[in-house]
C-alpha cells in the first residue's frame, strides 16, 4: 500500500495522521468544563461492573490516550469532565460471541462533544466499528482487493442489527441487537483485514523470521534443531545487570558461545537490549549514581559492545521501553532525560559500529498507560515523533505485539499508523498463550485475554497465522520475532512454539507451513 493510501485509511477510519494539528479550529469546544455521562451494560444486558468501566479512557482524533479527568464510576455509569477538544472512547469488554478486546467508539471518525452525553456506549460501539470497518473495506476495494459474499453478507447483517438497535426504545432488546451487530463487524474486520493482507504479499527474499535465542546452550540439541529449521534472525541477551554484574566485569562468553553458533548456522544475531530501566537493565553500582555519570557509562557501555562485535552483530536495540512506562523507568527518568540518552545511545551505536542497524524498541503501543499511570509517562508514539524532530539517528522502529487484548483489524490498523512515521519496522517481541492453565515457570502466571475462543494450541496456530500474514503483507516490516521458542520458562504462559520436553505445537508447524508457502509461491 502506498503511503497515501495508508493516510486515506486512518483518515477513513478514525485515525488522524501526524500532520493534523489538535488546536484546529474546528476541534477546540468551549474552554468551560462540561460534565458527560456515559452508560454501559455487560454482554449479559446488566450494567457494567464498576471496577471494569473504571478502565475507560479517552482518546483525542490523533488515536493519542488523555490523562484520566476527575470521574466518578457507579455500576453501569460512568459521569467524567469532558476532554476539551473532540475525542473518542476505549473500553476492554468481553463481547459474547467473539471474544474480551478493546473497543473504540468515535461517533464515525467525528469525535464527540459534551452535546453528545449521555452516550449509551454499547450502540457506539456498535456504529463505530461498523463505520470503521465498512470504510476500510471500501478502500481495499478500490485498491482491487476481492471480498468473498460472506464479507458482505457479515457487514449487511451488522446494518440491520445496527438500525434494529437504534429504533428500538426497549433496553434488553436494544442491548441484543447492539451486540449482534458488534460481533458481526468484529469478525467481518478481522476476515477482512486477513483477505486483504493475503492478496497484498509479495517476494519477500530477506525477510526476517526470528525468535530469542536465550535457550542455548542449556536447552540442548533438540532445542537447537528447532530453531535453525525455522528461524534465520535470533535475538541473544544483553541484559545490563547480567551481563556487567560488577561494572568493569563483562561476561562476553556466554554471548559469544551464542554468536558462534549462529554464525555457523547462517543465522542473524541480535543483540537486546543496550539500554533499559528495567530492574534487569541497572546495575546495583549505577543505581545510587548521578544522572551526569550515567549518561557517560551508558555511552562507555554501548560504544564498547558494539564495537566488540562489529561484523558480528550487525542488529542492537540500541534501547528498550523508554517512554517513561512505570517497569521500565526505576530511577524516574523524565521524557527529555530519555530523549537525550536515545540521543546517547544513537551516537555511541555508530561510533562502535558505523554500519549497524539501531533499533528503538517501544512496548505498550496503544499507550493506555498515559491515561492510567501518573506522570512521566508517554505513548511510544509521541516519543518517536519527539525523537525524529530532535533528529535523532536510528534505522528501526521496534514494536513489541504480546497479545494485546485487541482484534487483528485494531492490530492492523496500529501497525499503520506506526508506519506513517517513515522507518522501517521490526515486531520485536510477540506471543500468546495456548492452554488457559496456570504457567507457574512463566514470567506472566496467568494467560491473559480472549480471543475467539479459551486459548488452545488450535486458536494460538489461528492467531500466529493471521498476525504473521499481515504483518508479511507489509513491506515496512522487516522482521518478526517470537518470544520464545519453549515453554518452561517462557515469558508468556505456555507462550512457547514447543512444549516444555521441546515437541512441536501446532502454531510452530503453522509457522513452518506459513514460511513454505510463501518461499515457494510463485509471484507475478
Amino acid at each position: 500500500m502506498s503511503k497515501f493510501n495508508r493516510r486515506q485509511l486512518l483518515q477513513g477510519i478514525g485515525g488522524l495522521t501526524i500532520g493534523t494539528v489538535i488546536t484546529n479550529k474546528h476541534l477546540i469546544l468551549n474552554a468551560a468544563t462540561s460534565r458527560i455521562e456515559i452508560q454501559v451494560w455487560d454482554s449479559q444486558g446488566n450494567p457494567l461492573d464498576s471496577k471494569k468501566l473504571d478502565n475507560l479512557y479517552f482518546l483525542d482524533l490523533r488515536d493519542n490516550p488523555i490523562p484520566e479527568l476527575p470521574r466518578q464510576v457507579t455500576a453501569g455509569k460512568l459521569f467524567s469532565d469532558s476532554p476539551q477538544f473532540l475525542f473518542a472512547i476505549a473500553l476492554k469488554m468481553l463481547v459474547d460471541g467473539f471474544g474480551e478486546v478493546t473497543l473504540y467508539a468515535d461517533n464515525k471518525s467525528q469525535g464527540y462533544s459534551p452535546q453528545d452525553f449521555p452516550l449509551n456506549l454499547n450502540l457506539a460501539f456498535a456504529e463505530s466499528r461498523l463505520y470503521r470497518v465498512s470504510q476500510a473495506v471500501s478502500l481495499w476495494k478500490k485498491e482491487g482487493i476481492q471480498f468473498p459474499n460472506t464479507l458482505e453478507t457479515r457487514l449487511a447483517k451488522a446494518q440491520t442489527d445496527l438500525e434494529k438497535a437504534i429504533i428500538t426504545n426497549e433496553i434488553a432488546t436494544k442491548l441484543k441487537w447492539c451486540n449482534s451487530s458488534l460481533v458481526q463487524s468484529l469478525w467481518a474486520g478481522e476476515e477482512a483485514v486477513f483477505i486483504q493482507a493475503k492478496q497484498k504479499i509479495q517476494e519477500r527474499k530477506n525477510f526476517l523470521m526470528g525468535c530469542n535465542f536465550f535457550g542455548y546452550p542449556d536447552k540442548g540439541e533438540e532445542y537447537n534443531k528447532r530453531f535453525k529449521e525455522l528461524f534465520n534472525f535470533a535475538t541473544i541477551p544483553f541484559y545490563w545487570k547480567s551481563f556487567e554484574p560488577k561494572l568493569g566485569q563483562k561476561d562476553w562468553n556466554s554471548n559469544n558461545l551464542k554468536v558462534n553458533w549462529l554464525q555457523q548456522h547462517q543465522i542473524i544475531p541480535k543483540g537486546h537490549p543496550l539500554v533499559w530501566f528495567h530492574e534487569v537493565g541497572i546495575p546495583d553500582e549505577v543505581r545510587t549514581k548521578p544522572y551526569s555519570e550515567i549518561k557517560n557509562l551508558i555511552a562507555q557501555r554501548v560504544e564498547e559492545i558494539t564495537r566488540y562485535y562489529q561484523g558480528r552483530i550487525n542488529y542492537f536495540d540500541i534501547i528498550n521501553e523508554p517512554h517513561g512506562i512505570i517497569w521500565a523507568n526505576e530511577l524516574g527518568f523524565s521524557l527529555e532525560q530519555f530523549i537525550e540518552l536515545t540521543q546517547i545511545a544513537s551516537e555511541a551505536s555508530y561510533k562502535g559500529n558505523p554500519n549497524l542497524v539501531r533499533i528503538i524498541n517501544n512496548c505498550c503501543l496503544w499507550a493506555e498507560n498515559v491515561s492510567y499511570g501518573k506522570p512521566p509517562q508517554h505513548s511510544p508514539y509521541e516519543y518517536l515523533r519527539i525523537c525524529l524532530e530532535e533528529n535523532i539517528d536510528f534505522e528501526v522502529i521496534g514494536l513489541q505485539l504480546y497479545y494485546p487484548d485487541q482484534d487483528l483489524f485494531e492490530i492492523n490498523r496500529i501497525l499503520e499508523r506506526f508506519s506513517q512515521l517513515g522507518k522501517p519496522i521490526h515486531i520485536t517481541e510477540l506471543g500468546v498463550s495456548s492452554s488457559t492453565q496456570k504457567d507457574e515457570s512463566s514470567f506472566f502466571i496467568e494467560p491473559t485475554g480472549l480471543w475467539r475462543s479459551s486459548w488452545s494450541e488450535t486458536i494460538q496456530a489461528d492467531w500466529i497465522e493471521q498476525f504473521y500474514t499481515i504483518c508479511y503483507s507489509k513491506n515496512y516490516i522487516q522482521a518478526i520475532s517470537w518470544w520464545d521458542l519453549a515453554d518452561g520458562g517462557s515469558f508468556m504462559p505456555y507462550g512457547g512454539l514447543l512444549n516444555r520436553d521441546l515437541t512441536p505445537k501446532l502454531g510452530y508447524y503453522r509457522l513452518k507451513e506459513l514460511l513454505s508457502q510463501w518461499n515457494n509461491q510463485k509471484y507475478s
